[in-house]
């Protein structure tokens, strides 16, 4: 995870002190995203919120990092619903424990499509780490 701090504008030294995120919270965003409620969405995010994507370029994922609220939650949303098609139904998503913090995997049957790893700040996400390279998940 070295690459994503860097990534994020936090140092290898640098102590990430991000708040607990509770189920109830993790829940609500995940509905928000299901349901596609781009308003849900925007009250759950810091107005500085930071996306960064890595595909390791064997996927599609974004090449820059993403911090603009509104651009965030609809990325999100319009994400989880292009998809879905793609995995027929079978995409669920489930809470994990990730390098020490909380994270949700996107899971199509025994596979992991993507792991996301999430920090809050005063109540609110202010950051998303979206992997999506294959060879990262399989050590997952």
């Amino acid at each position: 995870m070295s690459r994503a701090k860097s990534k994020m504008g936090i140092s290898e030294d640098e102590s990430v002190a991000a708040e607990a995120v509770e189920l109830e919270w993790v829940s609500r965003f995940l509905t928000s995203l299901e349901q596609g409620n781009i308003n849900q969405l925007l009250s759950l995010l810091t107005e500085d919120v930071l996306l960064v994507s890595d595909g390791g370029g064997k996927v599609h994922a974004f090449t820059r990092p993403i911090q603009m609220r509104n651009q965030v939650a609809r990325i999100l949303a319009g994400a989880i619903e292009g998809i879905k098609p793609y995995y027929q139904g079978s995409l669920q998503a489930v809470l994990a424990p990730l390098n020490g913090e909380t994270g949700i995997l996107l899971l199509s049957g025994d596979k992991t499509v993507a792991a996301i790893l999430l920090q809050c700040r005063d109540g609110k996400l202010s950051e998303i780490y979206i992997v999506l390279n294959p060879e990262k998940l399989t050590r997952v």
